[in-house]
């Protein structure tokens, strides 16, 4: 039985075979555009990792929105940090590393239990942040992941 990976490399390399694919891709965004999806909007914070990405694409690679998408039905919106720290209990880590961890786990994951409103509050800090340029739109969409139907939720630039 093959492993994940092995079914990973033997799919890119039938892609490669077969599509004979030879066209040079730049690493400059030819859609001039930013998404942040799922697990990443968790990551927002003033200057959290995902801002820190963000603003490297602004100022780097002439990004000119940013997209931020949730989706319906998200399963991590139905757990709690005490379900995954049982579970990592479980799998026998620690309790001594398990306090290290667990007041962040209760700020990160605690607080999201609806996608549609962590996509707004994403956006609020977004619009908030001093560093993100006036005229980028930020965009919040949220999909239902068994239709593909996309449902704007807001659209527009930081107000000044």
């Amino acid at each position: 039985m093959a492993t994940l990976l092995q079914e990973i490399l033997t799919n890119n390399h039938e892609f490669l075979v077969n599509n004979k694919y030879t066209k040079e891709i730049s690493k400059y965004p030819q859609k001039k555009f930013a998404l942040l999806t799922c697990m990443d909007t968790r990551l927002v914070e003033l200057m959290g990792e995902t801002v820190k990405s963000l603003l490297l694409t602004i100022y780097v690679f002439d990004i000119k929105e940013i997209f931020i998408v949730g989706h319906y039905d998200c399963g991590v919106a139905l757990t709690s940090s005490k379900d995954i720290l049982h579970n990592m209990r479980s799998r026998g880590v620690s309790e001594q590393q398990l306090k290290l961890i667990e007041k962040d786990f209760q700020v990160w994951l605690d607080p999201y239990t609806d996608p549609a409103k962590n996509v707004l509050t994403v956006i609020k800090k977004l619009k908030a942040n001093p560093f993100i340029p006036n005229d980028i739109p930020i965009h919040g969409l949220i999909i239902d992941p068994h239709t593909g139907k996309l449902d704007l939720l807001a659209d527009g630039y930081k107000e000044t």
